[in-house]
């Protein structure tokens, strides 16, 4: 529950905070059947907090590549068991559960590794947390596997910054990106990969999905190919 701890320090009576929360991450995604590396940022930027202990925060997407954004998608989330809010409750447990069980498979450093397994259809996504008694991930791994077993696309965030950890801290957001929309049409993006992505990442953002990135390029790849990019 440290996290919980940590916002009570934070809150005015009000449900407002009393400076910026928020985590930030360096985002790197390797499509290994195309070859391509894509650079990015992943920002969730903390605005309230209610007495029930549930969150709303604004989360960005940014496409360093392209030099394009995604945000802010707005999202609730409960401290008590948070879904796609990158903090974990019960650091040190054999099992965590977030928007599906996470299980300890060791420790590397100072840090605890969990793991979780998803699957959709034959595609299987393997999710690793890399995180200490902060409650904040310091690395987080996806692992992608398609339809044969390959490995296709590999997805790690690692922490850049995060005012949770040091209050001092401020968040990254580069000048001269474009916004792009935030509505993206899940049957779409399924018939450009090749088989289906899993639709949670899209409707929550749930962290134990594809990234949203992912699925962003991919979109913008198949519009290109249709015609449609102005």
């Amino acid at each position: 529950m440290l996290p919980l701890v940590l916002f009570s320090v934070l809150l005015l009576h009000n449900g407002s905070l009393t400076h910026p929360v928020f985590v930030e991450y360096q985002q790197i995604i390797h499509f290994y059947t195309v070859g391509e590396t894509v650079y990015g940022l992943v920002i969730e930027n903390i605005s309230r907090v209610f007495p029930n202990g549930t969150v709303c925060f604004e989360y960005y997407n940014i496409d360093l590549n392209a030099s394009e954004y995604i945000g802010p998608l707005i999202v609730y989330n409960n401290l008590s068991q948070p879904t796609s809010l990158y903090l974990f409750n019960g650091v040190g447990n054999s099992t965590v559960y977030r928007a599906g069980e996470f299980t300890l498979s060791g420790k590397d450093g100072n840090y605890y590794v969990y793991k979780n397994v998803q699957y959709q259809g034959r595609v299987q996504v393997v999710t690793y947390y890399y995180v200490n008694q902060t409650g904040v991930p310091y690395k987080i791994v996806f692992l992608q596997y398609g339809s044969n077993g390959e490995l296709v696309g590999n997805t790690t965030y690692v922490l850049i910054a995060s005012s949770i950890i040091n209050p001092n801290e401020g968040l990254y957001f580069p000048l001269g990106l474009t916004r792009v929309s935030n509505n993206l049409s899940i049957g779409r993006v399924s018939y450009a990969f090749g088989y289906p992505l899993i639709d949670d990442v899209f409707t929550s953002l749930l962290v134990v999905s594809v990234p949203l990135l992912f699925a962003f390029k991919v979109f913008k790849k198949y519009r290109k190919e249709d015609g449609k990019v102005k």
